[in-house]
Protein backbone atom coordinates (compact mmCIF):
# COMPACT_ATOMS: atom_id res chain seq x y z
CA UNK A 1 0.00 0.00 0.00
CA UNK A 2 1.42 3.55 -1.14
CA UNK A 3 2.02 5.72 1.61
CA UNK A 4 0.09 8.70 1.58
CA UNK A 5 3.00 11.01 1.17
CA UNK A 6 3.52 9.98 -2.01
CA UNK A 7 0.19 10.17 -3.13
CA UNK A 8 -0.48 13.42 -6.19
CA UNK A 9 -1.66 16.35 -4.06
CA UNK A 10 -4.25 18.09 -6.70
CA UNK A 11 -4.72 22.53 -6.92
CA UNK A 12 -8.06 23.48 -7.72
CA UNK A 13 -7.42 27.09 -8.22
CA UNK A 14 -11.16 27.89 -8.88
CA UNK A 15 -12.00 26.36 -5.17
CA UNK A 16 -9.33 27.49 -3.64
CA UNK A 17 -10.19 31.06 -4.79
CA UNK A 18 -13.90 29.91 -3.60
CA UNK A 19 -13.06 29.02 -0.50
CA UNK A 20 -10.91 32.30 0.75
CA UNK A 21 -14.18 33.98 -0.71
CA UNK A 22 -16.27 32.23 1.99
CA UNK A 23 -13.53 32.76 4.29
CA UNK A 24 -13.85 36.64 3.50
CA UNK A 25 -17.38 36.82 3.93
CA UNK A 26 -17.64 34.61 7.43
CA UNK A 27 -14.70 37.07 8.87
CA UNK A 28 -17.18 40.06 10.17
CA UNK A 29 -14.45 41.62 12.10
CA UNK A 30 -12.65 41.64 8.72
CA UNK A 31 -9.49 41.22 11.11
CA UNK A 32 -7.99 38.53 8.47
CA UNK A 33 -8.70 40.69 4.68
CA UNK A 34 -5.36 41.97 4.77
CA UNK A 35 -1.89 42.60 6.60
CA UNK A 36 -1.78 43.65 10.40
CA UNK A 37 -0.47 47.23 10.15
CA UNK A 38 2.76 47.83 12.17
CA UNK A 39 1.60 51.45 12.38
CA UNK A 40 -1.42 50.49 14.29
CA UNK A 41 -0.09 47.34 15.93
CA UNK A 42 3.49 48.13 16.95
CA UNK A 43 4.43 44.84 18.44
CA UNK A 44 2.69 42.63 15.97
CA UNK A 45 5.58 41.60 13.99
CA UNK A 46 7.87 40.93 17.28
CA UNK A 47 5.47 38.11 18.01
CA UNK A 48 4.32 37.04 14.94
CA UNK A 49 7.20 35.38 12.79
CA UNK A 50 4.71 34.18 9.94
CA UNK A 51 2.44 36.59 9.09
CA UNK A 52 -0.44 35.85 6.52
CA UNK A 53 -3.65 37.03 5.53
CA UNK A 54 -6.62 36.18 2.76
CA UNK A 55 -5.19 38.95 0.49
CA UNK A 56 -1.91 37.29 0.66
CA UNK A 57 -3.27 33.75 -0.32
CA UNK A 58 -5.63 35.04 -3.15
CA UNK A 59 -2.55 36.87 -4.19
CA UNK A 60 -0.35 33.29 -3.80
CA UNK A 61 -2.96 31.38 -5.45
CA UNK A 62 -3.80 33.72 -8.82
CA UNK A 63 0.28 33.82 -9.12
CA UNK A 64 0.05 29.97 -9.13
CA UNK A 65 2.81 29.78 -6.05
CA UNK A 66 0.99 26.75 -4.27
CA UNK A 67 1.71 23.56 -5.43
CA UNK A 68 -1.94 21.57 -3.55
CA UNK A 69 -5.26 22.63 -1.95
CA UNK A 70 -3.18 20.99 1.42
CA UNK A 71 -0.62 24.13 1.05
CA UNK A 72 -3.93 26.79 0.33
CA UNK A 73 -5.23 25.32 4.38
CA UNK A 74 -1.70 25.31 5.53
CA UNK A 75 -1.86 28.99 5.06
CA UNK A 76 -5.18 29.59 6.47
CA UNK A 77 -4.66 27.42 9.45
CA UNK A 78 -1.05 29.35 9.90
CA UNK A 79 -3.47 32.70 9.68
CA UNK A 80 -5.60 31.58 12.70
CA UNK A 81 -2.73 30.31 14.66
CA UNK A 82 -1.29 33.73 14.35
CA UNK A 83 -4.54 35.38 15.58
CA UNK A 84 -5.14 32.86 18.46
CA UNK A 85 -1.69 33.34 19.84
CA UNK A 86 -1.60 37.19 19.35
CA UNK A 87 -5.19 38.39 20.44
CA UNK A 88 -6.15 38.68 24.35
CA UNK A 89 -8.60 35.24 25.49
CA UNK A 90 -12.27 35.97 25.07
CA UNK A 91 -11.89 39.34 23.00
CA UNK A 92 -13.40 39.54 19.86
CA UNK A 93 -10.77 38.55 18.00
CA UNK A 94 -10.06 35.78 19.82
CA UNK A 95 -13.77 34.64 19.93
CA UNK A 96 -13.54 35.33 15.90
CA UNK A 97 -10.26 33.24 15.24
CA UNK A 98 -11.80 30.67 17.51
CA UNK A 99 -15.02 30.23 15.12
CA UNK A 100 -12.89 30.20 12.13
CA UNK A 101 -10.70 27.09 13.90
CA UNK A 102 -13.64 25.37 14.53
CA UNK A 103 -14.82 25.29 10.47
CA UNK A 104 -12.37 25.89 8.05
CA UNK A 105 -11.87 22.04 7.49
CA UNK A 106 -15.32 21.92 7.11
CA UNK A 107 -15.50 25.15 4.64
CA UNK A 108 -12.17 23.66 2.67
CA UNK A 109 -14.82 20.70 1.86
CA UNK A 110 -17.62 22.16 0.70
CA UNK A 111 -15.43 23.84 -1.68
CA UNK A 112 -14.42 21.59 -3.35
CA UNK A 113 -10.58 21.59 -1.91
CA UNK A 114 -9.00 18.12 -1.47
CA UNK A 115 -8.61 17.75 2.32
CA UNK A 116 -6.72 15.85 4.48
CA UNK A 117 -7.98 14.97 7.94
CA UNK A 118 -4.98 13.71 9.27
CA UNK A 119 -3.14 17.41 8.82
CA UNK A 120 -6.10 19.68 8.40
CA UNK A 121 -5.39 20.36 12.34
CA UNK A 122 -5.41 23.11 15.16
CA UNK A 123 -5.19 21.96 18.41
CA UNK A 124 -7.09 23.43 20.82
CA UNK A 125 -4.74 25.39 22.63
CA UNK A 126 -2.97 28.72 21.35
CA UNK A 127 0.24 28.15 20.14
CA UNK A 128 3.84 29.62 20.76
CA UNK A 129 6.37 30.18 18.89
CA UNK A 130 9.39 27.87 19.14
CA UNK A 131 11.27 31.13 19.78
CA UNK A 132 9.06 32.13 23.01
CA UNK A 133 9.27 28.24 24.24
CA UNK A 134 12.72 28.16 24.15
CA UNK A 135 13.17 31.53 26.25
CA UNK A 136 10.61 29.90 28.79
CA UNK A 137 12.92 26.96 29.10
CA UNK A 138 15.99 29.12 29.48
CA UNK A 139 14.69 30.86 32.21
CA UNK A 140 13.58 27.64 33.95
CA UNK A 141 16.69 26.39 33.75
CA UNK A 142 18.27 29.10 35.12
CA UNK A 143 16.32 28.82 38.66
CA UNK A 144 18.63 29.45 41.30
CA UNK A 145 19.32 26.09 42.65
CA UNK A 146 19.64 27.55 46.42
CA UNK A 147 16.05 28.88 45.86
CA UNK A 148 14.54 25.52 45.37
CA UNK A 149 16.76 23.54 48.09
CA UNK A 150 15.41 26.34 50.27
CA UNK A 151 11.58 25.61 48.95
CA UNK A 152 12.28 21.76 49.48
CA UNK A 153 13.80 22.83 53.05
CA UNK A 154 10.89 24.66 53.91
CA UNK A 155 8.44 21.90 52.94
CA UNK A 156 10.16 18.92 55.25
CA UNK A 157 9.61 21.28 58.24
CA UNK A 158 6.27 21.05 57.40
CA UNK A 159 3.51 18.85 59.36
CA UNK A 160 2.29 16.23 56.99
CA UNK A 161 -1.73 18.17 57.22
CA UNK A 162 0.38 21.49 55.84
CA UNK A 163 1.70 19.14 52.92
CA UNK A 164 -1.79 18.06 52.25
CA UNK A 165 -3.71 21.26 52.35
CA UNK A 166 -0.57 22.90 50.24
CA UNK A 167 -0.82 20.40 47.56
CA UNK A 168 -5.03 20.41 47.93
CA UNK A 169 -4.60 23.76 46.68
CA UNK A 170 -2.83 23.16 44.04
CA UNK A 171 -5.00 20.38 42.47
CA UNK A 172 -8.01 22.55 43.10
CA UNK A 173 -6.37 25.09 40.89
CA UNK A 174 -5.16 22.24 38.15
CA UNK A 175 -8.87 21.49 37.90
CA UNK A 176 -9.71 24.79 37.58
CA UNK A 177 -7.73 25.14 34.83
CA UNK A 178 -9.11 21.65 33.26
CA UNK A 179 -12.59 23.23 33.82
CA UNK A 180 -11.58 26.39 31.83
CA UNK A 181 -10.44 24.23 29.01
CA UNK A 182 -13.81 22.36 28.70
CA UNK A 183 -15.58 25.45 28.69
CA UNK A 184 -13.27 26.33 25.77
CA UNK A 185 -13.83 23.16 23.65
CA UNK A 186 -17.83 23.45 24.23
CA UNK A 187 -17.21 27.09 23.14
CA UNK A 188 -15.52 25.86 19.90
CA UNK A 189 -18.53 23.59 18.97
CA UNK A 190 -21.06 25.97 19.58
CA UNK A 191 -19.22 28.14 17.10
CA UNK A 192 -18.74 25.75 14.36
CA UNK A 193 -22.62 25.39 14.55
CA UNK A 194 -23.34 28.88 14.70
CA UNK A 195 -20.99 29.01 11.88
CA UNK A 196 -22.90 25.98 9.63
CA UNK A 197 -26.20 27.57 10.20
CA UNK A 198 -25.61 30.77 8.79
CA UNK A 199 -23.81 28.61 5.53
CA UNK A 200 -26.86 27.16 5.44
CA UNK A 201 -28.92 30.61 5.54
CA UNK A 202 -27.27 31.82 3.00
CA UNK A 203 -27.39 28.98 0.36
CA UNK A 204 -31.28 28.78 1.58
CA UNK A 205 -31.24 32.46 0.32
CA UNK A 206 -29.29 32.47 -2.79
CA UNK A 207 -31.84 29.43 -3.69
CA UNK A 208 -35.14 31.62 -2.93
CA UNK A 209 -33.64 34.34 -5.14
CA UNK A 210 -32.60 32.03 -8.14
CA UNK A 211 -36.39 30.72 -7.67
CA UNK A 212 -37.49 34.50 -8.16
Amino acid sequence: MADKRDRPTPFHKEHCLTYIQKLWDADTLAMFHHPVSATEVPDYYTVIKCPIDLSSIKEKIEKGEYEADADVEADVALMITNALEYNEKHSPWYEQAKKMRSSYVTLAKQCGLAVDDDTSFIPKKKFKDDERTLRVEEEKNKENFTEVMGELKKESELSIEELRAKYAHKEEEDSAAEEEEDEDEEDDEESAGDFSSEEESEEESDTDTSSD
